[in-house]
């Protein structure tokens, strides 16, 4: 590999070292937040059907109903905000209040709709202990066996065998599983197996696959609730069991899901796409087999194999069809939304994404073999009250799932002393160390990475503990009290490090409503020093230079060219780029100021606003315009730096600047991580009123186009019949090619991310371009 290709590698590796999507935790909160803004009723007792309707959903909505209460109990596991509880119970009352199959009582004609509401009960009752969801658990289970005949579940009252559809079984395996570990009732243990035996017999098919029933053997309704169902109930009868025959047809259904349902490999059902009762079937899925790949005593190969894909997943789910302003997610995980949403397919995107954020938290149980009451832990320092806290009371622990690469360290005293073990693994039970434990500390021992920022508006990351480790939160703009700081899951005097975007600034407080001492903070910080555990209220601000207004030409310190919305595009979506100098009111942007520095930029001839592309924080992204609506992705910091500035936006921290340090008219204007010092980054503000225009020679820089590119891309300057060579963003030669008679190249075989062109002459540039 030639040493220009080096260089712009590793730049590019420098550059992107500190890039990582939202983390796990932060994407579930949106989504619920998104959830509860755009679909729950005024007084709380239910969700509506869809986000564009006020209508009582019952009747058809029950079981839909049911999934969304139980991502409230994984929210409350996940951040332990009462308000969570809260919606819990105001969510079972709604059910019982309009239920349409009898108001006042949780019954139902569909036992796969009972069997939905006694799980997510159990959920909520094992994540609060409070009895009204037990008591729930018990109505609503006395009402499913009255379906139970032969060794199987009816799918609906008054019918029989025509009607023995598998997912009115599965779910029951798992509820039966449940209360026998929880009450020792061995019939009920008995009918899970009864009903497993059945399922084996007459709807798992060799593939793996789950047919919908013994009388339909369709390929297209091999659903993928049905798997996901069946996929737990074999995890809960291998638990209870100990028969490593229920673990391998676990292991059977999900490998069916990863050969025969992933697309490309990559994200499971991309092909379900459909809203109504359909949307939720991928969403129970992934719930469930999350589940079994978090528990399962998998080897470590498969186990990180599922991994890749849950993960993949996630990420391709929150780029590609969550909605960054609402937080609402598509049926069709392969586009963002438009329209009205089914609570339906909100759902899934509840369950994926509270699921995938358990993925990184150690979950502590009070009975053996993962059952009974459980709690999350994040990796930090717990003592007794800090437990408590947590829903763990002292001498409580039994079993306990471990995450891979952290390690938990239990002491059998308070304040991590007397006797310890450190485990590493999932441990059924705790044995010598049953019931013993008062303070632990959990340790992410995998290697180090940034913590990942905010896709859409928190700008800041603050930690428990010093070096960026124990509980973090992220907060956006605003005022903090200690009540507030509470709510988002802050302890008072319990910060410890931080990690703050570029362009923004936090103030702490050692008083409440922002009293006492303060301190400013621009730039990450490892270790409050003076500061540690000392904050108790805050506030979190941009931090620009707030004297900006008026209309201005933008230029560009490196090639002296001005941001320009290419060809004078009216459109939505209309590329901005950097032109020749002119005097074009697409040359020309109105500054408004929102406040501390930050500001909306909107194109003079168009007035539509300066956005980074499909709110995305990824290195790489163009700005566009579109329509202002006040999105994070559409509001930017002003920061001088003499007699420029840098222009950062909300959204991600990183700079608006010009691809690949060009100098050529036409460059794509786009974020990136600011390294320090780059004038591809530095822009002149230059007020319209005394704009002086003078003609500029371009410098003969080969660049791309499109970029980004789908197909095909074409390089502004002759290149015809010369060879040139593609590399990955490693350095992996993926490509040589020969450039063709109409001066482009075929990329259309390449996977989607960033690649460098060079051509095998030594000294010709390389340039950068970003598959789509």
């Amino acid at each position: 590999m030639k040493t220009g290709y080096i260089k712009w590698i590793l730049f590019f590796m420098l550059c992107v070292s500190n890039l990582f999507s939202q983390t796990a935790d932060q994407r579930a909160e949106k989504i619920q937040n998104g959830t509860n803004e755009s679909f729950m009723f005024a007084d709380g007792s239910y969700y509506k059907l869809n986000n564009a309707s006020d209508n009582n959903p019952y009747g058809y909505g029950y079981w839909i109903q049911a999934h969304t209460l139980e991502t409230l109990a994984d929210a409350y596991q996940r951040t332990r905000n009462v308000i969570y509880k809260t919606r819990m119970k105001s969510i079972l009352a709604g059910i019982r209040k309009y239920n349409n199959y009898g108001a006042g009582t949780y019954h139902n004609d569909y036992y796969d709709d009972l069997d939905w509401l006694c799980l997510a009960s159990f959920n909520c009752y094992n994540a609060t202990k409070d009895m009204e969801f037990l008591d729930a658990v018990h109505d609503i289970w006395t009402e499913i066996k009255t379906g139970y005949t032969n060794g199987s579940m009816s799918w609906k009252k008054g019918c029989n065998t025509p009607c023995r559809n598998s997912i009115a079984n599965s779910p029951a395996i798992v509820i039966a599983v449940k209360l026998y570990q929880l009450e020792g009732d061995n019939t009920n243990l008995q009918m899970a197996k009864d009903i497993h035996a059945w399922m084996k017999n007459n709807v798992f098919n060799t593939d793996g696959g789950i047919w919908d029933s013994p009388i339909n053997f369709n390929p297209d309704w091999q659903f993928s609730y049905n798997s996901g169902m069946f996929i737990a109930a074999c995890l809960e009868l291998n638990l209870v069991t100990g028969e490593q025959s229920y673990l391998d047809d676990g292991v059977k259904a999900c490998d069916f899901m990863m050969n025969f349902t992933r697309n490309g490999g990559g994200a499971f059902y991309l092909n379900e796409t459909g809203q109504g009762d359909g949307g939720l079937f991928k969403g129970i899925f992934a719930k469930w087999f999350i589940e079994f790949v978090r528990i399962a005593n998998l080897p470590k190969a498969k186990k990180e194999h599922y991994l890749q894909t849950i993960n993949y997943t996630a990420d391709y789910v929150w780029n590609h069809a969550v909605d960054k302003t609402t937080f609402l997610t598509n049926s069709d995980w392969k586009k963002l939304p438009t329209g009205a949403i089914d609570l339906s397919t909100q759902t899934s995107s509840l369950h994926l994404f509270e699921s995938v954020a358990s993925l990184n938290k150690v979950h502590i149980y009070q009975d053996s073999n993962y059952a009974g009451s459980y709690a999350q832990l994040s990796p930090g320092k717990y003592t007794t009250a800090q437990l408590f806290s947590s829903g763990i009371p002292d001498n409580y622990i039994t079993s306990i799932t471990i995450p891979q690469g952290y390690e938990v360290t239990v002491y059998e005293n308070d304040n991590f002393i007397g006797v310890s073990k450190t485990f590493s693994t999932n441990t059924a039970w705790l044995a010598d160390w049953n019931d013993r434990i008062s303070s632990i500390q959990i340790a992410d021992t995998n290697s180090p990475a940034v913590t990942p920022v905010s896709a859409d508006t928190s700008v800041i990351n603050v930690f428990q503990e010093i070096n960026y480790t124990g509980y973090n939160v992220a907060l956006d703009i605003g005022d903090y009290t200690l009540t507030q700081l509470q709510a988002k899951g802050i302890l008072d005097n319990d910060i410890s490090s931080f990690k703050i975007l570029k362009g923004f600034k936090m103030t702490l407080y050692d008083g409440d409503n922002f009293s006492g001492q303060s301190i400013d903070l621009t730039s990450n910080g490892a270790w409050l020093a003076d500061w540690n555990d000392k904050t108790t209220s805050l506030r979190v601000r941009a931090n620009g230079d707030p004297t900006l207004g008026g209309v201005y030409s933008i230029q560009n310190k490196n090639s002296s060219l001005n941001m320009d919305v290419w060809g004078s595009s009216q459109a939505y979506g209309g590329n901005i780029v950097q032109g020749t100098v002119g005097t074009g009111d697409n040359q020309k942007f109105i500054l408004t100021h929102l406040g501390d520095g930050l500001y909306q930029i909107i194109a003079k001839h168009s007035g539509q606003a300066v956005t980074v592309a499909d709110c995305n924080s990824d290195n790489g992204v163009n700005m566009i315009q579109s329509p202002y609506t006040g999105a994070s992705n559409q509001q930017f910091v002003l920061a001088s730096i003499g007699e420029y500035y840098k222009i950062i936006p909300r959204i991600s921290g990183k700079l608006v600047e010009v691809s690949n340090f060009s100098s050529a008219n036409g460059a794509n204007v786009q974020q990136w991580t600011d390294v320090g010092s780059q004038a591809s980054g530095q822009w002149k503000l230059i007020s319209v009123a005394s704009l002086g225009l003078e003609k500029k020679e371009l410098a003969s820089t080969v660049y791309v186009y499109p970029n980004p590119v789908d197909n095909t891309v074409f390089f502004n300057t002759e290149m015809e019949g010369k060879n040139i060579s593609i590399f990955s963003s490693t350095g992996s030669l993926v490509s040589e090619q020969k450039v063709s008679s109409n001066n482009s190249v075929d990329v259309s075989k390449l996977s989607t991310g960033t690649y460098f062109i060079g051509t095998t002459k030594s000294g010709d540039p390389t340039v950068k371009f970003l598959k789509k």
